[in-house]
């Protein structure tokens, strides 16, 4: 008999026990991969979509939720600001960029931003077909947007899919981005006027030349008047200036979502926050801090699932163990029959060895299955996973994952074929006397 036929049928023997011991390695095994697979993937996107960003400048809310919206592009956002309040901050002194992000439509679940070049360049991305825009309601559409090149399209209101479609103005895409692996990907870009104006809003710059033209026309009307009716004039201009003020900031006043900040200093990251969250309609928002503390959250999470996966891959290794060394005491003739007939202690060792790591083999298989599966499920039930384009990475964690699990069975395998290895066939033939 073959050595390979002798372990087959040992195995087939205690099918039971050799079963139970392939299942909880291959949970363990999947559960483990899950868990790094997601800790990877979110930890690549934190850090890649995140990058070179120090401060975000939005309506008072969350700062975790103001990050997730405008950074990530996977949350809601706090609201908006007025363009006027944030054009202070993109003038500051000690700013280096300060890109303006309007949010609050989508085409089939993938968001319209507005925004200008500056995004663009931000992540080092490249055309990879067509142009950039130059005019109101040109789109560039991220790599993983499915949509060509002159397509047109209304956009939808909301962040979500099915909300109301502006009929009003259509967007056609001028260009596609390259593949950057950061949130571009997903991310339909056009100028910040043209989702100002399909909102009814006054574009940045007629908003410009109204409030200059206004200041000029005002101070020119005040110099003009007779000293004896200034006073009346005066009165009579305030009050009509007001309502007009009142009315422009209810329906015409530009307003963005969030303003990304990149500083020129790290002293900066600390002063500006506090200058901005001093404002009465705005906060600013620190993505690293944020970001740490959603990692430390999830984090209990991964921990708890890398402890239980831990368990079940022990649990196996133990089951393996006690499997082989229960089973020794049986199979004792079979092993001396084994040694009489010409069967070497490596052979012995070889054999049992060989019986434990075929377990683990199946079970890593298995598990590996069974992880992939479950991956790209949940990747596609979870909207976020499915937005964010998440896929299975075989990495340096999924080696060492893999590389302990079998150094594992290899030790748990090793005893038991080192105890079947050394038995005395005089002793046992004469016990069996």
């Amino acid at each position: 008999m073959s050595d390979f036929k002798f372990i087959f049928q040992s195995l087939k023997s205690r099918w039971l026990n050799s079963s139970l011991s392939i299942f909880l390695t291959a949970f363990g095994v999947s559960i483990a991969l899950l868990v790094s697979q997601f800790s990877d993937h979110i930890q690549n996107r934190l850090n890649q979509d995140g990058k070179n960003i120090d401060i975000v400048v939005g309506a008072k809310g969350s700062p975790l939720q103001l990050i997730l919206s405008s950074v990530y592009h996977i949350d809601l956002p706090t609201g908006n600001i007025s363009y006027e309040s944030a054009e202070k901050y993109i003038k500051h002194p000690q700013v280096k960029t300060a890109i303006p992000l309007a949010l609050g439509d989508n085409w089939k679940g993938f968001r319209i931003v507005g925004t200008n070049s500056d995004y663009i360049n931000h992540y080092n991305a490249k055309l990879s077909k067509g142009k950039i825009w130059d005019k109101e309601f040109e789109i560039v559409a991220g790599s993983s947007v499915p949509i060509n090149i002159n397509h047109e399209f209304f956009g939808s209101h909301g962040i979500l899919e099915g909300g109301k479609t502006h009929g009003n103005k259509k967007y056609r895409v001028t260009g596609i981005l390259e593949k950057t692996g950061t949130v571009l990907d997903r991310l339909l870009l056009t100028s910040l006027n043209s989702v100002l104006e399909i909102h009814g809003l006054d574009d940045i710059d007629h908003h410009h030349e109204k409030h200059s033209d206004e200041e000029k026309n005002h101070n020119d009307h005040h110099y003009e008047e007779h000293s004896d009716k200034e006073k009346n004039h005066n009165d009579h201009h305030h009050e009509e200036h007001s309502d007009k003020e009142k009315n422009h900031n209810e329906f015409d006043h530009p307003n963005i979502t969030a303003l990304i900040i990149t500083t020129k200093s790290p002293i900066a990251n600390i002063n500006l926050p506090n200058l901005i969250n001093r404002e009465t309609q705005l906060q600013a928002a620190n993505p690293s801090l944020e970001i740490t503390r959603l990692t430390s959250m999830l984090g209990l999470g991964s921990k708890s699932f890398s402890i239980l996966s831990t368990i079940l891959i022990l649990i196996a290794v133990l089951t393996i163990f006690s499997g082989l060394a229960s089973n020794l005491e049986n199979r004792m003739g079979d092993l001396v029959i084994l040694r009489a007939i010409g069967y070497s202690k490596s052979r012995i060792f070889k054999i049992i060895s060989l019986e434990g790591m075929t377990i683990v083999i199946c079970g890593i298989v298995l598990g590996i299955f069974i992880g992939i599966l479950t991956f790209n499920i949940l990747t596609q039930v979870i909207t976020p996973l499915n937005i964010s384009q998440v896929y299975f990475m075989y990495n340096t964690n999924f080696i060492s994952i893999i590389f302990f699990v079998i150094l594992a069975g290899l030790v748990a395998a090793i005893f038991p074929a080192y105890h079947a290895s050394k038995i005395s066939v005089a002793n046992q033939l004469s016990k069996n006397i």
